[in-house]
Order: C-alpha cells, then sequence, then structure tokens
C-alpha cells in the first residue's frame, strides 16, 4: 500500500503491479508487447519485485521488472504531492524500457479490484486522459498511440464494435463490465509516466512532469519521519528497515470516518486504539491523537489496555516477544509487511509490530525505566555484537533514545530521556507507557548490560561493568 501524508487517497499494488485506488470496483493493469511478445506480469517468470527509493535512502515505491533479451522492462509506482495539492495526492506510474528493443507499454482498466468486481458503468478517454464513472481516473501528457474501449472487457477488446481512436466517445455498461485497453510505443532509454488522481473525485489534473520523482518523495519521508522511531543495526538492517516502513504505513493510513471507501475501509474501537498507541510509540502524538474519538481520547490508561489486547491478539500467531518480532521481520514482504484481506499489508499487524518492538526495547516499573539494548533476541546474533541505536522511541516518561556500542566484552550505553513538553505529549506518553508517570524520580537500569547499573540522570553515558 501507498500513500502520503497530509492528504487522503492511497494505492494498493499487487505483486504483479497491479493498481487499484480505492474500494471502487476497478484496477489498472500493465502488460508489454515487444515485436511477436507479449508480456504478462501475472504468468511472467522472470518477475522481480523490490521496492524503489529512485536515489533516497527510503524506499518508498514498488518496482515491478520482467527481463527482455539483454535488459528488463520496469514499472514504478510511487504516491507523491503534486506542486498544487488541491486535488489531493497523485498515484505515478512510470513504465522503463531498460531493453535494447523498442516495446510497447499497454495498461488495462479492468472492472474489478481486490475486494468486488462490476465497478466500471462508463468509461470515457480524452486528449489528457480517462475519465471513469463521471471522474477522472489517469492522466498523461503523451495520448496513447492506440485506445481500444469496450462495454464488457469479456468480450476482446480491440475486436469489431470496439472503439479505437484517443477520443472515443463514453462507453456504457449497466453490469459494470466496461474496459479499456491504452499502449504507448516506449524505446530504448525512455519513460511512459502516468498519474492516478488519488482520489479519483479530484478534478484538477498536474502535469505528469510536474510532480516530484521518486527521490525527491524518498528525501521527503525521511524528512517527516527523522523526529520518530529509528532502530540501527540490529538484524543486519532489517528490523530497522522493518520498523520505518511500519511507522510510514501507519502515517499513511486511508480511512474515512463512517465510510468503507478507503483502501483501508473502516477500523473498530479497538483497532483505532492500537493504531494510536503504535504511533504515539513511535514518536508521532498528533497523528495518534487525530486516530481516535475525542470521546475515547481523554483515557489513555483505557486505549492502552484496549490496544494491548488486540496487539496480543495480532502477534500471537508469530510466537512471543522477541521471537515473534524476529519471525515477523523474516516473514515480511517487499513492502515491509504482511499480507491481510484489509489490504495486501495490514496496517494493524504493522502497529502490533511496533508494540512488540517496544517492549522488546525498554520496560517500565514504578519509577523505573529499563533499556534492553543488550538481548540477544533484539541484536538478532549470537557472535559479535554490533552497534545497536534507537532514535525517537516514545515511552510512559518521554521520549528515550540511546545507543549500545561494544568495547569487546564491555557495553557503553549513551541514552536522553526527552520528557513530555506540551499536554498533547504527556498524552502520548501516557498511552505509549500504558499509565500517567507516578510523580516519583525516575530511575533508569540497563538489566541485560548491567545488573548493579543506574542512574537518575536523563542524559549521559557511561561504561558499564557486566
Amino acid at each position: 500500500m501507498l500513500g502520503a501524508v497530509g492528504a487522503p487517497g492511497a494505492m494498493a499494488v499487487d505483486t504483479a503491479g497491479r493498481i487499484v485506488t480505492g474500494r471502487v470496483g476497478w484496477s489498472l493493469d500493465w502488460e508489454i508487447l515487444a515485436g511477436q511478445r507479449r508480456l504478462v506480469p501475472g504468468t511472467e517468470a522472470t518477475l522481480r519485485q523490490c521496492g524503489g527509493a529512485g536515489g533516497g535512502t527510503i524506499p518508498v515505491g514498488l518496482e515491478t521488472s520482467m527481463r527482455l533479451d539483454d535488459g528488463a522492462v520496469t514499472q514504478t509506482v510511487y504516491v507523491c504531492l503534486p506542486p498544487t495539492p488541491r486535488g489531493g495526492a497523485v498515484g505515478v506510474v512510470e513504465v522503463r524500457n531498460e531493453s535494447a528493443a523498442p516495446v510497447a507499454a499497454r495498461l488495462i482498466l479492468l472492472p474489478d479490484d481486490f475486494w468486488r468486481s462490476g465497478g466500471l458503468r462508463t468509461v470515457q478517454t480524452g486528449a489528457a486522459g480517462v475519465r471513469v464513472n463521471g471522474s477522472p481516473a489517469l492522466w498523461w501528457d503523451r495520448p496513447p498511440s492506440d485506445v481500444q474501449v469496450a462495454a464488457d472487457i469479456s468480450d476482446a477488446i480491440g475486436a469489431s464494435g470496439a472503439a479505437s481512436t484517443p477520443t472515443a466517445g463514453p462507453v456504457r455498461s449497466r453490469r459494470g463490465r466496461a474496459g479499456a485497453r491504452l499502449t504507448w510505443p516506449v524505446t530504448h532509454g525512455t519513460t511512459l509516466r502516468v498519474l492516478l488522481p488519488l482520489p479519483p473525485a479530484a478534478d484538477e489534473a498536474p502535469a505528469p512532469a510536474s510532480v516530484p520523482a521518486l527521490g525527491q518523495v524518498s528525501r521527503g519521508w525521511e524528512a517527516h519521519t527523522s523526529p520518530g522511531l529509528r532502530v540501527d543495526g540490529p538484524a543486519g538492517g532489517r528490523l530497522g528497515a522493518t520498523t520505518a516502513a511500519a511507522v510510514r504505513r501507519l502515517l499513511a493510513l486511508d480511512i474515512e470516518v463512517g465510510s468503507r471507501r478507503g483502501i483501508d475501509g473502516l477500523l473498530s474501537p479497538a483497532e483505532r486504539a492500537l493504531v494510536a498507541v503504535a504511533l504515539a510509540v513511535a514518536g508521532f502524538p498528533r497523528p495518534a491523537a487525530e486516530i481516535v474519538p475525542a470521546r475515547t481520547a481523554g483515557n489513555p490508561g483505557s486505549l492502552a489496555r484496549l490496544a494491548r489486547r488486540e496487539a496480543a491478539r495480532r502477534i500471537e500467531p508469530w510466537g512471543r516477544g522477541a521471537v515473534a518480532l524476529g519471525a515477523m521481520v523474516a516473514g515480511a514482504g517487499v513492502g515491509g509487511g504482511w499480507r491481510s484481506d484489509r489490504s495486501g499489508e495490514d496496517p494493524l499487524s504493522r502497529a502490533a509490530f511496533l508494540l512488540g518492538l517496544r517492549d522488546a526495547l525498554v520496560a517500565e516499573g514504578d519509577g523505573r525505566l529499563d533499556i534492553r539494548g543488550g538481548d540477544d533476541a533484539i541484536i538478532g546474533t549470537a557472535g559479535p555484537r554490533p552497534p545497536v541505536e534507537v532514535h525517537g522511541l516514545g515511552t510512559g516518561w518521554g521520549t528515550l533514545s540511546f545507543a549500545v556500542r561494544w568495547h569487546g566484552a564491555v557495553p557503553a550505553l549513551l541514552w536522553e530521556l526527552t520528557p513530555p513538553r506540551t499536554r498533547l505529549e504527556s498524552w502520548a506518553a501516557a498511552l505509549a507507557g500504558g499509565r500517567v508517570a507516578p510523580q516519583v524520580p525516575l530511575r533508569i537500569t540497563a538489566g541485560s548490560l548491567a545488573a548493579t547499573w543506574s542512574t537518575l540522570e536523563l542524559a549521559g553515558e557511561a561504561l558499564l561493568a557486566t
């Protein structure tokens, strides 16, 4: 699932690169024509997928590629905010020809999404794009060389009776089974770029060439999430990547109050509590407050208990404690998440993962905050211990950052705890810790590193004797 912060709409992409923009009953598929060959992603043995960052450091897109002779043809999809985002976010689809041969890229409007079928009632193509069910669905700079539409996608599109002109009139289907195929030539080293409005009701069409590139989107996400939770070092970087993907997924949830139209549909009270606590743990108090109704936000302790029960239920199939975290990291897909019937990458499992991670990194008691950065299960190795860094972790006492570095068998601990400074931050701390912190001096310990060490200092560094 790909989305943006601060604008409605998102798009879900499956393992073959097929896209939906909501629970709207239609989708966008793709294929490649190379001479007499027709490469269909869903059946192509050379299909590969990976996260796309476009030169940035955070993979915020998805790349789906197919081998072709001495090169490949790659579809890259991501979501961004256009220069004037009055109409909301837009999805970007790029098809790049990295092979030596010229190819044709074909985009196909299908009357099904991942949840229901029969949602394509009208299709109308024009010089600048396509309208589906009366709303914009696709924009382009360069019109396709061939347009074929049909009132029933089960008919052979392009056969007798199908339109084949870029300005075809509307095609209607009472059963919602209309469809279209749009074809562009893509020569060696060039890229086709089209946009999908998110949500599809947006009428203002930005020029495809004006929207941010994938690398810019990656760097924007990096700037937006840098104050929040980051984990560096353990498990060969996989734990940090899964954590970062979970935070981005929750910040870009596609839900609408009282509506199932968004890709993530409706959330129950327990699910909203789980997401709110996860966002508080990740260091984002304002999004956490926005996800729960005002009538329940005044009791953070109750929300935290509800979230804990929901998290335990969702983590249970993976195991317990750090074992479950390791299994979840190992089982994460290309986008850093886990499949579900909700949108393919379940945001609630990601929220539960963040709560499990928080409990594996720190433990809280009356007047005590125990740092667990030396746990082998967290580090993910039984050999030489790598350095571990955790930034922006929400706790009941505030935001904690710490690092564990090893000098032979002796650990060095650096830590900094920032207490809440506003009412909103205090509320988020109560969510993250499960209760309002007691009014007693805080003692920081690190039992897994040095059983007898403790401090009352909120920041510092120490070489610990084990």
